[in-house]
């Protein structure tokens, strides 16, 4: 008996109500229907329809909304605006589940990085919680997984959130392997210890004599861009743990459409570098701004070179930038920020000035090969 995978991978056979497998989804010209009466198929992202983009953004505001109560999901206009200016280096891949009447009931998307690991797909599936337990997450699924296939891509990565346990458990159904493990925590501005912020500055700045700090608000001008790609190359020494991922490589084209879709989409953002007496980057820390969640500042990468570590930099870097915050964003309230827990001396440090967990996050990983053979026998 042909599995599913088979019948959907194979373009000359006809897919009837006699065909076994076909009689629990069937594709045509991108289009699979679920055992609900409900249809998967095909959309855009960067080149989306209005109608293709707001089925996806109610499947994914409400998401984001069950993850986090009180989470502020991406308002629909810069979510067209950040899809639409989707970088470049993305080649990405997006579905919609629907119901009979139109209704968004889930979707998925799957997209290969050109900077990054040829092996790789990073996916999700995301099925809005009264249609879940219903065949929906599995159709998804197999349509991500065919299309990683079809890219000649090895590995499946993806992530769940604890604010969701039906993530983890459809994880380990479909055979995916817990990878590395992240806390989403928050810094409420009123419990900072200022005086202990100052004592880092003053400290950096006698125990790495020479180095300074430079500020950058936006996106980076030429002077910049050799910077900020040696910022994320340095980025790639944060814990993997399980991963089993390459590095992501940008060059200065990569920078320049990935500040392109942050501009379109709204945001802004705050860089300090870090440079050695010579003037070299050697580091430095970054922070973003939502124009809909305007007392929250996310902080992003920040990374020291492993031959400078040791004179306290990091520490001098993110002393600096709450400061900044302090004086020129009376509005934030809050810094959040994301770590894995294998990250002890980024933890240290955000544990001394007293971020606090709100969101465990787990990355999983699984092999193409093993989920085309696991999954045809899970949707039966």
């Amino acid at each position: 008996m042909r599995q599913l995978s088979d019948c959907l991978s194979d373009p000359t056979i006809a897919h009837t109500a006699r065909c076994r497998p076909c009689q629990r989804a069937v594709k045509t010209e991108d289009v699979v229907t679920a055992p609900l009466d409900a249809t998967v198929r095909r959309v855009g992202f960067r080149f989306g329809t209005d109608s293709d983009l707001e089925a996806l953004h109610t499947v994914e505001s409400e998401i984001q909304s069950e993850r986090r109560t009180g989470a502020v999901p991406q308002p629909l206009e810069s979510y067209k605006a950040f899809a639409r200016n989707l970088p470049a280096q993305f080649d990405d891949h997006t579905w919609v589940a629907e119901t009979s009447d139109g209704v968004p009931a889930g979707s998925c998307a799957c997209w290969s990085n050109a900077a990054g690991d040829p092996r790789v797909m990073e996916c999700y599936v995301y099925v809005r919680r009264p249609w879940r337990t219903r065949g929906v997450g599995w159709l998804l699924a197999h349509v991500v997984l065919e299309q990683a296939a079809r890219d000649e891509r090895q590995r499946l990565v993806w992530t769940t959130y604890d604010g969701i346990p039906a993530g983890e458990a459809f994880s380990r159904r479909v055979g995916g392997r817990a990878a590395r493990v992240n806390r989403t925590s928050e810094l409420r501005l009123s419990s900072v210890d200022w005086e202990m912020v100052r004592a880092w500055t003053d400290d950096g700045r006698r125990r790495a004599a020479g180095y300074s700090l430079r500020f950058w608000e936006g996106p980076f001008p030429v002077k910049f861009i050799d910077d900020a790609v040696v910022f994320h190359h340095i980025m790639q020494t944060a814990p993997r743990d399980d991963l089993d991922v390459g590095d992501v490589v940008l060059d200065a084209q990569h920078v320049v459409g990935l500040d392109r879709a942050l501009v379109e989409s709204g945001r802004q953002r705050w860089t300090l570098f870090v440079r050695e007496p010579g003037g070299r980057c050697v580091g430095g820390t970054e922070v973003t701004f939502e124009p809909w969640q305007p007392t929250i500042a996310l902080q992003q990468n920040t990374a020291i070179d492993p031959a400078h570590r040791g004179l306290g930099l990091a520490k001098w870097a993110k002393a600096a930038m709450l400061t900044r915050l302090r004086e020129q964003c009376p509005d934030v309230t809050r810094v959040r920020t994301a770590n894995a827990f294998s990250n002890e001396p980024m933890l240290a440090i955000n544990d001394a000035l007293g971020f606090d967990v709100v969101e465990v996050l787990t990355e999983w990983q699984a092999n193409t090969r093993a989920l085309r053979r696991v999954l045809p026998v899970s949707m039966q």
